[in-house]
């Protein structure tokens, strides 16, 4: 193997900002040899990796590793950009460069590195190639990329507890709903769980994010079918979820000690209510120490919209959803939260809205 030195004046085809990836044309003087392109999806943790690129001006440069992981989200990458993680050797002037399987074939592009020096430390990440192939089948055929859109906005980090106590095991919880957006013309609200999309289960965030990218965007009309029915009807059986209250006489069940959860409340004021969606809610005035609500991250000033997608007005309404819960159930609070105005000044919201979640503790 030896390097080519040759220089060639590339046309830009097209660029995409989310991927940083762009599409050149150069006009060679001799034949070239095309890579073989690889399937990234089938790309593990263990397989080899070969990365082949210029670092440091050494033309041809080879090195290997392994694959420590895939789907690597890095801080500061943009929103589309999911990387294969590896050790083989990095370092500036191989971004760009193929990163390759043993079989030679291309695996991804390499982009970026985690270092504390500037240089290579273990840790080098690379585009998948079937995101790369993507891109360039849309800027060849469109002139650019062109992705899908629903118009929702969710919380990445969505907590398991959190899925549970809402009563499913997977899915992305919606957060806010764009205005005039496809989602709140087919009737999607905040709070609303997005389980699956055409029959193919919806996993997370970014499971949700590429289904709906890659989804055709030619104007055809898309129906969202959903049949509701009432919680209480449909989980009658069943005295621990929240919305159904047993009574202890009619089921012959002894009525279960109150769960705790650690906090003092009261009603919010009417400045505090103006930051709630729906104008209602509990303030936290009080967080006990080493109790379930100092556990999941709750906070003086917060202030409680709804338990267990419960709606809540007063303090008594939380005592009412206490009531159906007993130690072991999965409990999520959605809690919008004040930003202080030292943020607010720098650009920041009024308020975000969150959800914390976690497994009541025995009493």
């Amino acid at each position: 193997m030896h390097g080519d030195s040759t220089e060639y004046r590339a046309r830009l085809i097209g660029a995409d900002r989310e991927t940083d990836v762009a599409v050149v044309k150069i006009e060679p003087k001799r034949p070239l040899s095309p890579v073989t392109i690889g399937n990234s999806d089938g790309v593990q943790v263990g397989d080899w990796a070969v990365a082949i690129g210029s670092p440091f001006g050494l033309e041809a440069t080879v090195t290997a590793g392994i694959v420590s992981a895939t789907g690597r989200d890095v801080p500061g990458s943009q929103q589309f950009q999911h990387f294969i993680q590896t050790d083989a050797a990095i370092n500036p002037g191989n971004s760009g460069g193929p990163l390759l399987n043993i079989r030679g074939e291309v695996i991804g592009v390499n982009t970026m590195i985690a270092t504390q020096n500037g240089g290579y430390q273990g840790v080098g990440f690379a585009l998948p190639i079937n995101m790369v192939v993507r891109v360039y089948n849309d800027v060849i055929r469109e002139g650019r990329v062109t992705r899908g859109s629903i118009g929702v906005q969710w919380d990445k980090y969505t907590k398991p507890e959190t899925l549970k106590a809402m009563g499913v095991d997977h899915g992305v919880i919606v957060g806010e709903v764009k205005k005039g957006g496809p989602a709140e013309k087919a009737g999607i609200k905040p709070d609303d769980i997005i389980i699956a999309i055409n029959e193919h289960p919806v996993r997370d965030g970014d499971d949700l994010m590429a289904r709906v990218a890659d989804m055709p965007r030619d104007g055809k009309k898309m129906d969202f079918k959903l049949t509701v029915q009432d919680r209480t009807q449909v989980f009658a059986d069943d005295p621990r979820v929240v919305g159904y209250h047993a009574n202890p006489e009619e089921t012959g069940k002894p009525e279960a000690t109150p769960v705790k959860f650690g906090f003092q409340g009261r009603a919010v004021s009417e400045q505090e209510r103006d930051l709630t969606p729906d104008k209602h809610g509990v303030t936290v005035t009080r967080v006990e120490p080493g109790s379930f609500a100092e556990e999941i991250g709750m906070a003086e000033r917060d202030i409680i919209t709804a338990v267990n997608r419960q709606p809540v007005n007063s303090v008594e309404d939380i005592k009412k959803l206490a009531q159906a819960l007993k130690p072991g159930d999965p409990v999520a609070f959605r809690v919008v939260r004040p930003i202080s105005a030292a943020l607010r000044n720098q650009g920041a919201p009024r308020s975000a809205t969150l959800f914390l979640s976690g497994t009541l503790p025995g009493n």
